[in-house]
C-alpha cells in the first residue's frame, strides 16, 4: 500500500535559491514541450511522444543558452515532461469519451501563487531520506523538517510545495506501506450531507458544519480591500497578500482538521458506510450552493472517506445520485415529489402514513437501505 505524508519544513537562504531555481526550469520544460506538441500537431498533424521529448531534453541541455537547465535537478525536469504527457493525452481520452469538462494543458505561468516540482528517491545512494528533525533533498542537501509522524515503508519520491502564503512544504509518497485494519464493530450507517448540518447519520445523530468560511467572511473582506488599495507591484501590495493568504489558509486548515477527525472517527466506529454520489461539480452553479458547498468540503468529505476505508478494512457504498432519498418516506416507501420543491423545509409528513420525518435523517435512513441492496447485488465487494 501507497500512503503520503505531508511537512512543513524550513529551507536556509540559499536552498530558497536553489528551490526557486527548480520552480523555474519545471516550468519552462513544461511549457517549452507543450508548445513543441502544438507546433507539431499544426504543422504535419502529429504528436512528440513522451520518450521523444526526453531524448531532446537531453540534447536540450548541452545547447547554448539553455546550460542553466543543469542547474535543476534532473529528475523533476523528467517529471514536468511525465505531467505534460498525462495531461495531453488525459484531454484527448476525454474528447473521445465525450467528456466535456477536459480542458487542454495550459501553460504555467511564474505569476502563480503555488509553485510546485518533484523528484525521485534514488534508493542506491538514498537521495531522499530522514534523519531526526531534517530530511535530504536532491539538490538541497538537508532542510530542516517539522516531522509531525514517523514515516513508514520505501520512500519514492517527495514533492516541494510552496503555497500562496509563502510557506514550504514538503509530501513524501512512500510504498510497501503495511496497512492496519481497525477492530470490527459491526455498525452499519447511512449519511446525507448538508449546509448547515455536515453529516445526518440514520441512527438520529446530526454532525454540524463548522462553516470556517463563514466566520471568516468579515476578516477576509477586510483584508481583501486593503490589498485592493496597495499599487500592484510594491512591498506593501506583497504584504496585504500574504496576509490575506495565510487567512485564506487558516479557513483551509480549519475545515481539512474538522473533516480528517470527523471521517475517522466514523470509520472507526462503523464496518458499512452508505453515501450518496452528489455531483458536486454540477451542484456549485446554482446561487445557493456555489459559495455554501466548498465551504462543506462534501467531495473532501467522501474522498477521506473512500481511502480511509481501504486503509482500516471498511467498507463505503456510494448510492447513485439519481435516487431520491429526500423523498422517499423510510417507513412506507412513499414518494412525496413536492419535498424537492419544498428545499427549505426541515421537516414533512408522509401523506400516506402520516409519519412526521426530519428531512435530513429521513434521507440517510433511505440512503442506508439503498446501500444495503446496493452491496447485496454485489457479493464481490470486500471490506477494504
Amino acid at each position: 500500500m501507497e500512503k503520503q505524508y505531508r511537512f512543513r519544513i524550513y529551507p536556509n537562504e540559499k536552498q530558497k535559491i536553489q528551490i526557486q531555481k527548480n520552480f523555474g526550469c519545471v516550468r519552462f520544460v513544461y511549457n517549452y514541450y507543450l508548445e513543441k506538441r502544438i507546433k507539431a500537431y499544426q504543422d504535419s498533424k502529429s504528436n512528440l511522444s513522451l520518450g521523444e521529448c526526453g531524448r531532446d531534453l537531453t540534447v536540450l541541455k548541452k545547447i547554448q543558452g539553455f546550460e542553466w537547465l543543469a542547474e535543476a535537478d534532473d529528475n523533476s525536469l523528467r517529471y514536468a515532461l511525465r505531467d505534460l504527457d498525462f495531461a495531453y493525452k488525459s484531454f484527448f481520452r476525454g474528447l473521445k469519451q465525450g467528456d466535456r469538462h477536459s480542458n487542454f494543458p495550459r501553460f504555467k505561468s511564474k505569476k502563480e501563487t503555488r509553485q510546485s516540482y518533484r523528484s525521485k528517491n534514488n534508493t542506491v545512494r538514498q537521495s531522499i531520506s530522514i534523519y531526526e528533525n531534517k530530511i535530504k533533498l536532491p539538490k538541497l542537501g538537508f532542510v530542516n523538517c517539522r516531522l509531525s509522524k514517523k514515516i513508514e515503508g520505501r520512500i519514492l519520491s517527495a514533492t516541494i510545495i510552496q503555497v500562496p502564503s509563502g510557506k514550504y512544504f514538503v509530501t513524501v509518497c512512500c510504498t510497501e506501506v503495511k496497512s492496519s485494519s481497525l477492530a470490527k464493530t459491526h455498525a452499519v450507517t447511512g449519511i446525507h450531507m448538508g449546509i448547515n448540518t455536515l453529516a445526518s447519520l440514520s441512527n438520529g445523530q446530526q454532525i454540524e458544519n463548522i462553516r470556517a468560511l463563514k466566520k471568516a467572511k468579515g476578516k477576509l473582506a477586510r483584508l481583501q480591500r486593503q490589498l485592493s488599495r496597495k499599487p500592484k507591484g510594491s512591498k506593501n501590495h506583497e504584504k496585504s497578500r500574504i496576509k490575506l493568504a495565510i487567512a485564506h489558509e487558516k479557513v483551509a486548515n480549519q475545515r481539512n482538521d474538522f473533516i480528517h477527525k470527523l471521517t475517522t472517527q466514523l470509520v472507526r466506529e462503523y464496518d458499512l458506510i452508505c453515501v450518496r454520489k452528489e455531483p458536486f461539480a454540477e451542484k456549485v452553479k446554482y446561487p445557493w450552493y456555489s459559495k455554501h458547498a466548498p465551504d462543506a468540503g462534501w467531495g473532501t468529505f467522501v474522498r477521506q472517506l473512500e481511502y480511509k476505508c481501504k486503509w482500516y478494512g471498511k467498507e463505503l457504498v456510494k448510492v447513485s445520485g439519481q435516487h431520491p432519498s429526500v423523498q422517499l418516506c423510510s417507513s412506507c416507501g412513499y414518494r412525496n415529489q413536492e419535498v424537492k420543491v419544498k428545499k427549505t423545509s426541515v421537516r414533512w409528513t408522509c401523506p400516506s402514513c402520516d409519519k412526521r420525518h426530519n428531512r435530513a435523517i429521513n434521507a440517510a435512513v433511505n440512503i442506508l437501505a439503498e446501500g444495503i441492496r446496493v452491496r447485496l447485488d454485489r457479493p464481490e465487494v470486500k471490506p477494504g
